[in-house]
């Protein structure tokens, strides 16, 4: 039986591991990883109309509305080649933006990663990330070899500003009013794939990719 062509999206929440798992999937089927906040950087950095409205929301630290993300998207997404496959990360963020998105392109694969709000707080509160190289440590999941250095560049750790545990339950409760609802609007389309995102990242990515295996996707 032929292989399907991956053409998926994947959501979850902040610390479930989802953009760990994007670049896995990427790298295991040759396709391009697609980032809501690249496309949204590209659009601004064009000085578009549509890019200085972002960028006003942007600077105020605002969520931009579906109509001004969903034109964003749909004129990036035009411009590339996605023919082999893709693997979206960050949008859709609702079911509003789900069926606008289904008006472009057909996803035939939905991947929830699925990890409960304690160990969320648990993963985000003792995160530390390197401005340089953008790697990510933990303080006691996954610690630098030398406290508060990079193991990969020698950079200085430093500790995200929303990673305090009152704004992660803000952020938590934004996830669950707004994109959880998307397993639901998934899965009566046939194509979500549930998946227990509180193992270790390689079994979770094992745990993936029998599934889909199953499904087709080889």
């Amino acid at each position: 039986m032929k292989s399907k062509r991956v053409c998926a999206v994947i959501f979850g929440p902040q610390g479930s591991g989802k953009g760990t798992q994007a670049l896995l999937i990427s790298e295991r089927f040759g396709i391009p990883l697609i980032g809501s906040g690249e496309l949204f950087r590209a659009e601004m950095s064009e000085k578009t109309n549509l890019g200085k409205l972002v960028g006003k929301y942007v600077s105020q630290g605002l969520l931009a509305p579906d109509e001004l993300v969903n034109a964003v998207m749909i004129r990036q997404l035009k411009n590339m080649d996605l023919t082999r496959g893709f693997i979206l990360d960050g949008y859709p963020r609702n079911v509003e933006q789900a069926t606008h998105l289904d008006h472009l392109l057909n996803i035939n694969l939905a991947i929830q990663l699925k990890v409960t709000d304690e160990l969320v707080i648990k993963r985000l509160h003792g995160r530390w990330q390197c401005p340089k190289c953008k790697s990510t440590f933990h303080l006691t999941e996954a610690p630098p070899a030398k406290k508060g250095i990079c193991s990969i560049c020698g950079g200085k750790l430093i500790r995200r500003e929303d990673d305090t545990e009152e704004i992660i339950k803000q952020r938590l409760k934004a996830y669950h009013f707004m994109t959880a609802p998307l397993a639901q609007y998934y899965r009566q389309k046939g194509v979500l794939l549930v998946i227990n995102g509180e193992q270790a990242i390689p079994y979770v990515f094992e745990d993936m990719i029998r599934k889909m295996s199953k499904l087709g996707f080889n």
